[in-house]
């Protein structure tokens, strides 16, 4: 096997990745809205359609990433592929099956449960239930990356994992600490949805965005988002986080960008990928090849 498993089989300009790069963001927003629709008028149950909807997503940005890779440096490989694998399997189908465990729960606590906005409108509990799982998740992740101090060391140690690999493309997003994703999910996602009281649609739709943006922020394909990215985190932005520069490895926001934009962590250079991905040889950080040593890291 070549070192790429999919190389680049069209011209930089093929009407493919025209297609792709700028009709792809509107076309996965429709199929969001479509499953927003099927939400309201039938009775098939929430948590069945958000699965069923990231399932879709997840594979038509797969073959999409395999036909029409933007750079070809970044693209997956045997090698990455089982390196990937590794965190796979002790961490990563745990982690995403406790992911749909705690959505599923999420979702279904929010049919009984009550709190200070459970009478607000729909749209206003589905900005609101956004902006504070967004809040929280910033403050969480810049910590990780900026505050001085032994725990925050620690919670560098806990997210380093994801920043070890140099490449970026979808099924590197299971590369990550267990750890990190149990305290991005409790305190970000399920302990505000059971305070705040949801309404059940809006936890179904809430989880379904997220997914959306979760898959596509490690896509190695050109999707470009235009101004939609002065909203919403997508690969253009979240490429940048996983700089390998420091001045560079910034846009902390994981659905919405407005945060990074107010306290002066949004970088947009559209049509640019970063340099390098991963970290500095310096970081004394092991290869994520390493895989015991990568979950040792929080314990050392």
């Amino acid at each position: 096997m070549a070192s790429v498993i999919a190389g680049n089989v069209d011209g930089q300009d093929s009407i493919g990745r025209i297609m792709v790069r700028w009709g792809l963001y509107p076309f996965l927003w429709t199929v969001k809205l479509g499953t927003f629709y099927l939400l309201w008028f039938t009775d098939v149950a929430p948590e069945n359609l958000s699965s069923l909807s990231a399932a879709f997503v997840f594979i038509l940005c797969l073959v999409l990433e395999l036909v029409y890779p933007y750079e070809k440096r970044w693209g997956m490989t045997w090698r990455s592929l089982w390196s990937d694998a590794k965190f796979v399997a002790p961490n990563g189908l745990t982690l995403y099956a406790l992911g749909f465990v705690l959505a599923y729960l999420g979702i279904k606590a929010s049919a009984s449960l009550s709190g200070i906005a459970s009478n607000w409108p729909i749209a206003v509990q589905l900005i609101a239930c956004l902006l504070i799982y967004e809040g929280l998740n910033y403050a969480i992740h810049r910590a990780m990356h900026e505050m001085p101090g032994k725990f925050v060391g620690w919670l560098w140690k806990v997210h380093a994992a994801h920043h070890l690999p140099p490449r970026l493309y979808l099924v590197m997003h299971a590369v990550f600490h267990p750890i990190n994703a149990i305290i991005i999910r409790a305190v970000a996602i399920v302990v505000p949805i059971w305070i705040m009281g949801y309404d059940q649609m809006v936890v179904a739709m809430f989880g379904m965005i997220l997914s959306l943006h979760g898959i596509i922020s490690h896509f190695n394909v050109d999707m470009r988002m235009g101004w939609a990215n002065y909203l919403f985190v997508g690969p253009e932005l979240h490429r940048y986080h996983h700089s390998a520069r420091p001045e560079e490895c910034k846009n902390y926001g994981a659905t919405l960008s407005i945060f990074d934009q107010l306290f002066g962590t949004f970088v947009y250079r559209p049509g640019v990928p970063p340099r390098e991905l991963g970290v500095m040889p310096e970081s004394g950080l092991p290869d994520y090849d390493k895989t015991g040593a990568v979950l040792a890291l929080p314990f050392r």
